[in-house]
């Protein structure tokens, strides 16, 4: 897995998720937005600050 340098709104790591899993970039954001602001998040107990921790060590680590 890579981030992505075509598919990339903010460090392309969706777009890399999207690009090995064939899942659609679009899909993995709406997701994470809606985790992020507590729709789901709250029911299967991650935090926002949590999730944005997780994208942020994605960006770190995940190679380009």
């Amino acid at each position: 897995m890579k981030r992505s340098d075509n598919d990339k709104i903010v460090g392309g790591v969706f777009g890399g998720i999207g690009e090995s899993t064939s899942i659609p970039a679009w899909l993995l954001r709406v997701v994470f937005i809606i985790l992020l602001f507590g729709i789901g998040g709250i029911t299967i107990g991650i935090g926002s600050g949590a999730l944005i921790l997780i994208y942020c060590l994605m960006w770190m680590f995940i190679p380009e």
